[in-house]
């Protein structure tokens, strides 16, 4: 064989080759692809929110009360939790009864339950005992939609989309008018706000509302609440994470906002808990106090301990 028939002999042999290997990698990333696909799908096959109920029941008219009845929760299945493993407990036999138009303040360490608890009101999960009743209505034959227009949950990081701040409002209830807007403004006493911003309404918050700083997206999101006007507020960790002069005026729109409304406020400063009808103090799962601010300090127990640290690092600047 000549060096010519060698060399083109190997040309031909890779031009066959080549597309062969392509092939086989073509292959491989359609199985990738097609597995992918799977879990996507599977994702999508998940309902969203608890399961609707059968025969749904509808919530009583006006302002309505609040009945937590030996709830107890865990993130844990119930095959873990019958092991004897108690750990999987987050709440455990908590009991409360809220009436129409009180506002309740929901306190305790970090891990004691209060932001679970919040979450089982809003039923954004089941507990594994016990139950909650809206007006008597029990929360599991209280259709979804229904539950979403008569009670609204402001988180402690509220959505933004990249828009005005109008639409943003509006994205609760599409067919609120400009005037609506700007009366629940002027409601709410959030107008000065308004006016440092460079377009006011029609001002864009940037994606996730990255041009507003943490206490203005809580105000835009105590307005998207308003715009509702929902008979239950549950509100979790509304001032934590903004300066004191922002948490003033977002405690200011929190009470016009609360007037009128059954509202469960889950308090990481203890300044909200001060102010509310009454408090709730949760320690490892379980409610340990119920009563006003004044009374639960002077009863010296865990409340007391919470508020007297509290006010030792807000004293030190901690």
């Amino acid at each position: 064989m000549t060096a010519g028939s060698l060399i083109g002999f190997i040309f031909l042999t890779y031009r066959f080759l080549e597309p062969i290997a392509e092939f086989t990698e073509v292959l491989d990333q359609t199985q990738t692809a097609v597995a992918g696909l799977r879990r996507v799908l599977g994702v999508l096959d998940i309902p969203v929110g608890p399961p609707p109920p059968a025969h749904p029941h509808p919530l009583p008219a006006g302002r309505f009360s609040i009945d937590i009845d030996e709830v107890t929760f865990s993130y844990r299945s119930r095959g873990d939790r019958d092991t004897g493993d108690g750990d999987g407990i987050v709440l455990e036999h908590v009991s409360a009864f809220i009436p129409a138009g009180q506002q309740v303040a929901v306190v305790g360490a970090t891990g004691s339950g209060k932001t679970t608890l919040g979450r089982i009101v809003a039923r954004f999960a089941d507990p594994i005992a016990g139950q909650v009743r809206l007006g008597g209505v029990p929360l599991a034959l209280v259709d979804n939609a229904e539950l979403r227009r008569r009670m609204v949950v402001v988180g402690q990081e509220p959505f933004l989309f990249d828009d005005t701040i109008a639409d943003n409002i509006r994205f609760a209830r599409p067919e609120a008018t400009r005037l609506e807007i700007e009366q629940l403004v002027e409601s709410l006493d959030v107008g000065d706000w308004l006016e440092t911003l460079p377009d006011g309404l029609d001002t864009r918050v940037g994606e996730r509302g990255d041009s507003l700083s943490a206490g203005e997206r809580q105000l835009v999101a105590l307005l998207r609440a308003g715009v509702v006007d929902p008979d239950v507020l549950v509100l979790d960790e509304a001032t934590s994470s903004v300066d004191a002069l922002t948490e003033v005026r977002i405690s200011h729109a929190l009470t016009r906002l609360a007037e009128g409304r059954t509202t469960l406020a889950i308090a990481h400063r203890l300044s909200t808990a001060a102010r509310a009808d009454r408090v709730l103090v949760l320690d490892g799962g379980r409610l340990v106090e119920d009563g006003h601010h004044e009374e639960l300090v002077a009863a010296g127990g865990t409340y007391s301990r919470l508020y007297d640290a509290w006010l030792s690092a807000t004293t030190t600047g901690v």
